[in-house]
C-alpha cells in the first residue's frame, strides 16, 4: 500500500547554470549532498547530480516532515540506472514509525528535463 508520493522535475540547463560555477560545484551543492554522494556522483557527471537533487526533492515532498533534511538521505549510483538509498538513523526511525518498508524511485529523462518520482510504501 502506498503511504505517500513525491515528484520533482528539474530543467537540465537551469540546474547546470545554478549548481556549477566555472566547471566546479557551487557551494550550495555541499549543503545538499554528503561528501560520499559528491565523490560518487562526480564519477557519473552532471546528470547524476541532477538526478540526485531531483530524487531528494521528490523524497522530501513524499516524507513531508520538517525534521528530515537533504543530508538525511543519500543516493549512491553503481551505474546510470542502478543505485542504493542510504538513510540516517533519524530518518530510519521516522520511516519505521510510519511503517514504511520500501522507497520506490523512478527517473525519467527528457530532452530538457529530468523527473523523479518517489513512492513510500507500507
Amino acid at each position: 500500500m502506498i503511504l505517500s508520493c513525491g515528484i520533482d522535475i528539474e530543467e537540465i540547463e537551469r540546474f547546470n547554470k545554478h549548481y556549477f560555477h566555472k566547471g566546479k560545484l557551487s557551494d550550495l551543492m555541499y549543503d545538499i549532498f554528503t561528501t560520499k554522494e559528491i565523490d560518487n556522483l562526480s564519477v557519473f557527471g552532471k546528470e547524476a547530480f541532477l538526478k540526485g537533487f531531483c530524487f531528494k526533492e521528490a523524497f522530501y515532498k513524499a516524507i513531508n516532515n520538517t525534521n528530515v533534511g537533504f543530508l538525511d538521505i543519500q543516493i549512491i549510483f553503481s551505474s546510470e540506472k542502478s543505485f542504493e538509498i542510504l538513510k540516517s538513523k533519524e530518518l530510519d526511525n521516522i520511516l519505521n514509525s510510519l511503517a514504511i518498508k520500501e522507497i520506490q524511485v523512478e527517473f525519467q529523462t527528457e530532452k530538457q528535463y529530468i523527473i523523479s518520482k518517489v513512492l513510500l510504501v507500507h
